[in-house]
């Protein structure tokens, strides 16, 4: 019986030697505990819904069935706080696994630093779970450390946010901070509620966007304006859908 304390996993993968080497791999994590090794996609299926492991590391390419097809055959209910690593030996898979909502992703041959920086997000996001946290971002104080891949972390100061804004090609949440041309891109699994309760002060006002409300300086014909450094951002809108909250959660005089 697995102990909460370790990460159950399985392995998905028909080529028992590119299984037996990420098994020997993943012997050096104390908390792993490797379930079961899966030589196809229907073991694997039937082996994940018994299990309900906390980890999958999945192949995209198995003899009866696509990595892609047993994530479709899964429910959400039996994926619920499961992190699905797919690899393969073919990198052009990257953005349709993190489309088919992967934590990560790896090629193969695995490498151990690479391996060794998901595991380790892994075990960070199990361990914020278990208090309550969201996702794979994580407050600490009045800080956001951010994994923006699988080594290295990003660090913004809540009251540096102005806004957080959904980039809808990437699918991925982003937040807008001074003196950055571009967002800062979070992972896939970040939602919109997961944002909103990092500080009361994070209001969503759009489909797209959150606002930091405290550099929110008007709305004229729908349009924020903001105090700087913020002042020239003047494309983020009201949505009439949004307007009744906005207002419900401040006085307004």
């Amino acid at each position: 019986m697995s102990n909460n304390n370790y990460t159950k996993t399985i392995i998905v993968e028909d080529n028992a030697q590119d299984a037996q080497a990420l098994v020997e791999k993943l012997k050096k994590y104390p908390k792993i505990e490797i379930v079961c090794s899966c030589e196809n996609g229907e073991k694997g299926l039937e082996a994940i819904v018994k299990h309900k492991p906390d980890l999958i590391f999945l192949d995209i390419e198995q003899p009866d069935m696509s990595g892609f097809q047993l994530i479709d055959a899964l429910d959400a209910h039996t994926l619920n706080n499961c992190h699905i690593i797919i690899y393969s030996n073919y990198p052009d898979y990257m953005l349709e696994s993190f489309r088919n909502h992967a934590f990560d992703f790896l090629v193969k041959p695995v490498k151990e630093k690479e391996l060794d920086g998901i595991i380790q997000r892994v075990q960070a996001t199990r361990e914020n779970d278990s208090h309550k946290k969201d996702g794979n971002i994580f407050k600490a104080e009045s800080h956001l450390l951010m994994y923006i891949n699988s080594t290295d972390i990003q660090v913004v100061r809540l009251k540096d946010i102005g806004a957080f804004c959904y980039d809808s090609d990437s699918r991925c949440w982003e937040i807008i901070i001074p003196n950055k041309q571009k967002g800062i891109r979070l992972k896939r699994n970040v939602n919109a509620k997961m944002l909103l309760s990092l500080q009361p002060d994070f209001i969503q006002v759009s489909q797209k966007y959150i606002i930091n409300f405290n550099y929110l300086y008007q709305i004229i014909d729908g349009v924020c304006s903001f105090y700087p450094p913020f002042e020239n951002i003047n494309y983020i809108k009201l949505g009439s859908r949004y307007r009744r909250n906005l207002f419900d959660r401040f006085t307004n005089l």
